[in-house]
């Protein structure tokens, strides 16, 4: 099985993530609202999954 390759028509984005494997985070510090990118939790940071089919990664 092949891993994930964005432009390939038979691999699925991640639904966390849409396919950036990162995911934003807003956090709270003395009042003040900051964005803190974390690695999908979903997909682990790979953006997505080989979905059945042929797949053609060159």
């Amino acid at each position: 099985m092949p891993g994930y390759d964005p432009n390939c028509d038979n691999c699925m984005k991640c639904g966390t993530c849409r396919g950036t494997g990162v995911v934003r985070r807003t956090r709270m510090d003395r009042g003040n609202a900051y964005y803190v990118d974390e690695t999908c939790p979903t997909c682990r940071g790979v953006g997505g999954k080989p979905a059945a089919g042929n797949h053609n990664h060159r």
